[in-house]
């Protein structure tokens, strides 16, 4: 179940999604170093919402306890969708403008910051990951806020890959984009099949 969990952060961290894309695009028009402000405020919302999706999964799973199992199937059914995009997608174009202006870094943070309330992706990625796999394993506070600090983690660290290597990172995905799908794809599947296990 724990390398299931790990395929799961890993995998779904490093999907394309608005954090990757914004850090990729931010760096390849300005730089990492001009970057590191908005990256800090990715950062810092991304922290904030993992440990919102926790207390918010515990309220529903503590309040309305038969949900887990909805939640398990709602986190499998967003597994199998996610196998599905990635290993139907294509390779995508990236078309960065030059910027004229460098905003200013407490705007930059605060876009970074905020974007992350309405990124979908990651209040899913946390809630699945507590309801399907850390609260049937734990309950103890400390340790789910050691659960949400971990996932932040991973998807920081995911978005600062892209952030580094994104334009390499980018060209190497559209070469070998089908090999690449195909593999993500299957290991998707298999978390969502682990769920049952």
């Amino acid at each position: 179940m724990w390398f299931s969990f790990f395929i799961y952060s890993v995998l779904t961290a490093l999907l394309p999604g608005p954090n990757n894309i914004l850090a990729l695009n931010s760096s390849m028009k300005s730089g990492y170093k001009n970057s590191k402000t908005l990256l800090f405020g990715i950062y810092s919302g991304f922290t904030a919402v993992m440990i919102l999706a926790a207390f918010f999964t515990e309220f529903i799973l503590n309040s309305y306890s038969f949900l887990l199992d909805y939640l398990k199937y709602l986190g499998a059914v967003y597994l199998l969708y996610l196998a599905w995009s990635v290993m139907s997608g294509k390779p995508s174009e990236l078309h960065v403008e030059k910027e004229e202006s460098v905003s200013k870094a407490t705007a930059d943070f605060w876009k970074g910051f905020f974007l992350q309330f309405v990124n979908v992706k990651i209040i899913i990625y946390g809630i699945t990951a507590f309801s399907s796999f850390i609260f049937p394993q734990f309950q103890e506070l400390w340790i789910i806020l050691i659960f949400a600090l971990f996932l932040s983690l991973i998807g920081n660290s995911a978005t600062w890959i892209w952030a580094i290597t994104g334009e390499r990172l980018h060209l190497f995905l559209n070469k070998h984009y089908k090999i690449i799908n195909i593999v993500m794809g299957i290991l998707l599947l298999y978390c969502a099949v682990s769920l049952f296990l």
